[in-house]
This record gives C-alpha cells, sequence and structure tokens, in this order.
C-alpha cells in the first residue's frame, strides 16, 4: 500500500484519466464573523485575511468534485496539528506586535493529510501514470495519505463541522489537537488592538487653545496631569485577551436547587383550576379574540371550557 499519493491522483471514476485539475477554495467567504476571530489567532492583522488566497485552494479530479455535497473531506495530521496549537498558543500569549502568521510559519509547499470519507457508498480509485488503477472501497482500511499545496488552517476551518462520525474513531491526542484549535477560533477572539483609537506614538498635535471672549483674557493652559488614562496597548490587549480566554473555558456549574417546600404539591385538578381562574382574570382579548384565544389554548391540554370560548 502507498504511504502517501498527491490528492490530484484520487478520483472516484477509474475512466477520469483528464490531465486537467479543477480547483475549489476551502476557505468560507461568508462567515465574515468568524474572520474576525481567527485572524487574531493565526497572527494577522485585521480585514486582511483572504478567502481567496493561493493556499486555500485545492487541486482535483473532475469525478472528487462531489467535495462540497458532503462525500469526503481532509484533515490534518496529528503532528501538524500539534505544531498549529503552538502557533496559536504563541499568538495568544504575546504582545500584538510579536504574533506570528501562519502562512509564514507552514510555507511549506505540501503536506500530509488524512483523507476523510463521509459515506460508505462511494468507491475511490488512485490514478498514477503508468500504474493499474487502485481500488479503495468501505471500511477504507489503510487509505493512504493523501499531500496537497493547501495550507492546513484553511483545512482545518473548512472540516470543522464535517467529521464527527470520524473523531469517534481518531485517537485522543488527535481528537484534543483538533477541538483545542476549534475551540480557540471560536471563543470571540476578536483583534482588540482595533479598540484603541488614540495615536500610541503621540505624533497628533494636541489641538490649539484660543480664547472665546476676547483678545484681553489670558488663556488658561491645561494642568500637566500625568500620563493619559487610556492604557498601554499591548499591556490592554494581553489583559483582554486573557480574561476572553478565562470566560470562553469557564466550567459549567449546574444550578443548585433552593429547600424543597414544606407543603405537599397540589394535585393536578388544583393547579389546572388555579390557572384557568388565573387567566379569567386577565384582559377580556383572551377570550373575545382569535389570538387571545389561540394563546390561551397553549396553557391547556385539554379544549378550553365553553363558557371561556363562547
Amino acid at each position: 500500500m502507498t504511504t502517501s499519493v498527491p490528492l490530484s491522483a484520487l478520483a472516484t471514476s477509474p475512466d477520469d484519466t483528464s490531465t486537467k485539475l479543477s480547483k475549489k477554495f476551502l476557505f468560507s467567504q461568508v462567515e465574515g464573523y468568524l474572520h474576525r476571530q481567527i485572524e487574531y489567532l493565526w497572527g494577522m492583522e485585521i480585514h486582511t485575511i483572504d478567502p481567496t488566497h493561493e493556499r486555500s485552494v485545492i487541486r482535483i479530479r473532475k469525478s472528487m468534485e462531489t467535495l462540497p455535497k458532503g462525500s469526503w473531506t481532509l484533515v490534518p495530521t496529528e503532528e501538524t496539528l500539534a505544531a498549529m496549537q503552538a502557533l496559536q498558543v504563541h499568538n495568544y500569549t504575546v504582545p500584538v506586535s510579536e504574533r506570528k502568521s501562519f502562512l509564514a510559519e507552514f510555507p511549506a509547499a505540501e503536506y500530509e493529510y488524512m483523507f476523510v470519507p463521509l459515506s460508505t457508498d462511494v468507491d475511490f480509485f488512485i490514478l498514477e501514470p503508468g500504474r493499474t488503477p487502485q481500488r479503495l472501497s468501505a471500511p477504507y482500511d489503510n487509505f493512504p495519505r493523501v499531500t496537497s499545496s493547501v495550507n492546513p488552517f484553511f483545512v482545518t476551518f473548512y472540516s470543522r463541522l464535517k467529521i464527527h462520525s470520524f473523531r469517534a474513531s481518531a485517537s485522543p491526542t488527535w481528537n484534543r489537537l483538533f477541538g483545542t484549535i476549534m475551540v480557540a477560533c471560536s471563543s470571540s477572539v476578536a483583534t482588540p488592538e482595533s479598540l484603541i483609537s488614540e495615536s500610541g506614538d503621540e505624533s497628533e498635535p494636541d489641538p490649539e487653545l484660543h480664547s472665546k471672549s476676547g483678545s484681553d483674557e489670558t488663556v488658561m493652559t491645561p494642568i500637566d496631569e500625568g500620563p493619559s488614562p487610556v492604557p498601554e496597548k499591548e499591556s490592554f490587549v494581553k489583559t483582554w485577551v486573557k480574561h476572553r480566554r478565562r470566560d470562553s473555558y469557564r466550567v459549567y456549574e449546574r444550578p443548585t436547587l433552593s429547600s424543597p417546600s414544606p407543603w405537599p404539591p397540589a394535585p393536578r385538578e388544583e393547579r389546572a383550576r388555579a390557572l384557568r381562574d388565573a387567566v379569567k382574570m386577565y384582559a377580556s382579548w383572551h377570550r373575545e379574540t382569535e389570538r387571545g384565544r389561540n394563546c390561551t389554548r397553549r396553557f391547556f391540554r385539554d379544549p378550553l371550557p365553553k363558557q371561556m370560548i363562547s
């Protein structure tokens, strides 16, 4: 069994021998609210992520274009996920200016990926020049790894909602790494440096002071009260990110019930009667309009008494 094959060598038909490959973009262009969150973790400036970047493209054969229909996807290997997590941790903890771009840190021409079939009714074929087509059928045992030039961050972002069944069979370490990366990307970590608009290098001059009553009055200059109360930008960003991370990983605590009532619970008939009596005290629209009657019916399992809807 071949240990790895190019993604462009896979097909769903042995007759798909055309050398012309199709291009597919993996990064979504419509999830803008997530783009702002991952730009910070991926070491980018605000509004600079490009869904049409050349490293978000996969090149596949015509018969493999079932990708949007959910027949297969790619996921990074455990080794690649560990490197991705290390980069996110670095960008999460250092000042803004010391973050590293995911494109610069993952510049390899090709990466190995695990090929994940998402259904069992598709046969895949490995088509390599000068070799007999190799068929791969369910349960897809010993499926080789595939190589592609697409960046692993784009692959992970694309496959995060498609691999629920695969994660059940993946190793605990792989699941932990993949889950940590995805939780960090969706934990509302935007680009905090954009929250401060003051000039960091004090290059903007102070406004000139003018007398409003005439030139015969003395212009009062402001008292120097020390540095501006606006926090230093890098310190502010680090504190802001720390608090956002704490909120994202807050452990859920089940609510505690108060002490039980000393009175026994009322029978169902009495509760229903009390509710009907309460409804009778409402405004007349509950009984005189169709909207009110429909609203009232939702409080009862049994049909309303005729005297209430007549």
